[in-house]
């Protein structure tokens, strides 16, 4: 009588379904969390800001100084691609400016607000390491607002350039230090006037000062 063996045939096909089968490490894998927003609330340091003044009406010609003072602010952050980041950040310094007369004397004028509101971009550089070194720039508005009574706010176009670097905390690199360092530059009118003339006419521009003030500030940055 014929006889059919089956051992054969199972032996074989459990080998071919532990070759065929991935490793259980391997199939136990975690997918790398995709990150694309970003909020890092920050604090720091603000220094300089000033612009000349001339002789004209009740204003006598000196300087008016902003105070170095404490300052903070957050970005919020849209991570486009890996290292590269939208960014929109506001940043605000509360400070006293103080009026230096150019005969001579200071006159203390009281507190003043300044706040920057502006969207711009962050380029990372890796480094194959856990410091990511970057660049940032940004486009937006100042305001700078007097505390005194009877003062309004004065609005202007502004921009900043700066650099720093993120530091990565723990294995998710959810969580990272920020170091910044950024120089925020506004026109204002100089009361300054000029006038040419040449064959179509007379003409009559004002001039331009330049308000910059650097920051340096430290933050957290919250990936989700």
């Amino acid at each position: 009588m014929l006889r059919l063996s089956l051992t054969g045939p199972l032996v074989a096909v459990a080998l071919v379904g532990a070759l065929g089968a991935p490793p259980v490490a391997a199939q136990l894998t975690p997918i790398e969390e995709v990150h694309r927003y970003e909020f890092t609330p920050f604090a720091g340091y603000q220094f300089g800001g000033g612009w000349e003044t001339d002789a004209s009406g009740s204003i006598p010609a000196g300087d008016l100084n902003l105070d170095d003072a404490f300052t903070w602010g957050a970005i919020l952050g849209f991570i486009a691609y890996p290292g590269s980041v939208v960014e929109l950040t506001y940043l605000r310094e509360d400070t006293d400016v103080n009026f230096d007369r150019a005969a001579g004397g200071t006159t203390a004028l009281g507190g003043f607000a300044i706040n920057y509101i502006q969207i711009g971009g962050r380029q990372e550089f890796g480094t194959g390491g856990r410091v990511f070194p970057f660049l940032d720039g940004s486009l937006g508005l100042g305001i700078f607002d007097p505390k005194a009574e009877g003062i309004g706010s004065d609005t202007r176009f502004s921009w900043s350039v700066g650099g720093g670097f993120r530091v990565p905390m723990g294995q998710s690199g959810r969580t990272s230090i920020r170091v910044d360092a950024r120089l925020w530059i506004t026109p204002f009118p100089s009361g300054d006037y000029a006038v040419w003339c040449d064959f179509y006419g007379c003409f009559t521009a004002e001039g331009t000062t330049w308000v910059t003030q650097g920051t340096v500030s430290g933050g957290l940055a919250l990936a989700f």
